[in-house]
C-alpha cells in the first residue's frame, strides 16, 4: 500500500464529488491518482471499479462490516456528514485519503480486494 491523499474534496467549487474512493483505490494498486478513474462520477461506477480492479489483478468482494478484510477499503460516515472511503488492512483503517486523516465514525461497508490467480492454477 503507497498512501494517495484525494484531489478533490465533498463541497469541491466545481460541483465534482470527492475523490476518496479514487484516492483509496490508488493507495491499494499502488498507482498515481490520475491514473485511477474517478468512479462516481459515473452511473455504472461500480462496475467501473470492478472492471479496474480486475485489470490491476485484484477482484473486489462486498464484505459485511464485521468480516474479516485482511486488504481493501472501509466505507461509512465521516465526522464532515459524508460517505467517505478509506483503506481497510488487517481489519482497521491503514490510510485515511482525506487531508484531515480523521478516519470514519463507523464502517457500515467493506470491500475486500482479493489477488486473481493470474497462473491459472
Amino acid at each position: 500500500m503507497k498512501p494517495v491523499t484525494q484531489s478533490i474534496l465533498h463541497g469541491d467549487p466545481s460541483g465534482r464529488p470527492g475523490d476518496c474512493l479514487r484516492a483509496a483505490v490508488a493507495s491499494l494498486l499502488e498507482l498515481p491518482l490520475l491514473a485511477v478513474p474517478h468512479f462516481v462520477e459515473y452511473e455504472d461506477w461500480e462496475e467501473r471499479l470492478a472492471e479496474f480492479c480486475r485489470a490491476h489483478r485484484y477482484q473486489p468482494i462486498l464484505r459485511s462490516p464485521d468480516a474479516d478484510v485482511p486488504y481493501g477499503m472501509a466505507w461509512g460516515p465521516s465526522e464532515r456528514g459524508v460517505r467517505h472511503a478509506v483503506v481497510w488492512i488487517d481489519g482497521a483503517i491503514a490510510w485515511d485519503p482525506h487531508p484531515t486523516r480523521a478516519g470514519l465514525l463507523r464502517v457500515t461497508q467493506l470491500i475486500a480486494l482479493e489477488p486473481l490467480d493470474v497462473t491459472g492454477g
